[in-house]
């Protein structure tokens, strides 16, 4: 009889849960950041997929130690022992793409909406890769470069500093401001010929003079486009955003400048040829 009404009681407990119980719904794919293992429903609508991310530091190194790159109040010697200041260092990447070991590449899945002149003079709509950034030197926030969910053993990553392909002759009002290419200061844009200004700096020659107006070097059309190529061994893998940390010294790409006696040319065109050497890759990380 007490046994009865154990089992009864069991019977009564579980009806009562089983009543209230609500079924969860919730991410239930696996190459999602958020998969749920404890929903019942899969809801694809809540998933997040894995995003590329990329964190620039930023320093500028001499034979005796590594400083962090400051602008306005830091003063730096060129190789002439010439003093100068960096008032602005800004620029674009584009074109970031994952080597995989068997040589081929892994792209940002997002694409971008473009409005562009045909050669008619006509306006007309295409679709680009939405792989963008923009750099400011001493910002050492992540930038989102956009989802790819594809695992794979990897061997290197590149992009270019400066706008790469189509996008680079956009009509630039066309573009949303809250995205990297969006015109939000008319000084890193040429013209609809010539495009975005890549690389961005304003520099003051000499220290010690009164004038508070540094000298601006604007570089861009696509001859002063440059690719970076790094080593970054290791595997992707579902599920993880993947944040690649990668170094910027200024003393690299600004290596070989006389401030005294280069011109705006010479000193972009010395800048340019840099570029490349200035980059390494510190860390790959699973977020």
């Amino acid at each position: 009889m007490r046994i009865s009404k154990i089992v009864a009681g069991i019977i009564l407990l579980l009806t009562l849960w089983s009543g209230c119980y609500e079924p969860q719904d919730g991410c239930l794919d696996l190459e999602a950041v958020n998969y749920n293992f404890a929903a019942d429903n899969n809801a694809p609508e809540d998933c997040e997929y894995p995003e590329i991310r990329v964190q620039f530091t930023h320093v500028y190194s001499t034979p005796d130690t590594v400083y962090n790159f400051r602008l306005r109040d830091s003063v730096y010697l060129d190789e002439a022992g010439n003093p100068f200041t960096v008032n602005a260092f800004e620029f674009f990447i584009s074109g970031f793409e994952l080597q995989r070991t068997d040589g081929t590449y892994l792209n940002i899945e997002e694409e971008l909406d473009v409005y562009l002149f045909d050669n008619d003079g006509n306006v007309v709509l295409q679709m680009v890769p939405d792989n963008f950034g923009f750099v400011r030197a001493g910002n050492s926030s992540s930038i989102s470069l956009g989802t790819l969910r594809e695992a794979a053993d990897l061997q290197s990553l590149r992009f270019f500093v400066g706008v790469n392909g189509q996008a680079n002759v956009a009509i630039a009002d066309s573009i949303p401001l809250s995205h990297p290419l969006g015109l939000t200061d008319s000084l890193l844009y040429f013209n609809r010929d010539s495009g975005y200004v890549y690389q961005f700096i304003e520099l003051f020659r000499d220290t010690t003079a009164a004038d508070t107006i540094p000298e601006q070097l604007r570089i861009g059309t696509f001859a002063n486009l440059q690719q970076v190529q790094l080593p970054a061994g290791g595997e992707k893998i579902p599920g993880f955003n993947l944040k690649f940390v990668i170094q910027i010294d200024y003393s690299k790409w600004l290596a070989g400048i006389n401030v005294a006696t280069d011109s705006n040319a010479e000193l972009q065109q010395i800048i340019v040829g840099n570029t490349a050497e200035a980059f390494s890759l510190q860390e790959i990380v699973l977020e």
